[in-house]
């Protein structure tokens, strides 16, 4: 039986030292994204454009800055209890930037692109 109870206490042991890990690793993850947050989004195709949809509840609307790149959607907005979120996606290949439409409605924002021809 000694070994089936130093093989046990050895199982134990290992997992500790992987939770012990994990947990750095999550104070670490915390620590470097403290106070930011990436908001749900939902995505679109039509024909002719492609639409975004971003949930962002409590956000004040104020301090929104959508901005648009080659082939890069970035958006930043703070919420009203001082909270951050931020949000870059990669747009499809065929996508125009610079015809980057935004509109807003509470705290639903739509980001239409249309499609190169």
């Amino acid at each position: 039986m000694p070994a089936f109870r130093d093989l046990d206490e050895l199982i134990k042991n290992l997992i500790k030292k992987e939770e012990e890990k994990l947990r750095r690793i999550e104070e670490e993850f915390e620590k470097e994204f403290k106070g930011f947050s990436s908001p749900l989004y939902s995505f679109r195709e039509t024909d002719e454009s492609y639409e975004y949809l971003i949930d962002m509840p409590k956000a004040n609307l104020s301090t929104l800055k959508v901005e648009s790149r080659p082939r890069k959607l970035y958006i930043a907005c703070k919420t009203k209890d001082g909270k951050e979120y931020r949000l870059n996606i990669t747009l499809p290949e065929d996508a125009d930037p610079a015809t980057m439409d935004v509109s807003k409605a509470k705290w639903l924002l739509k980001v239409t692109i249309k499609k190169r021809k």
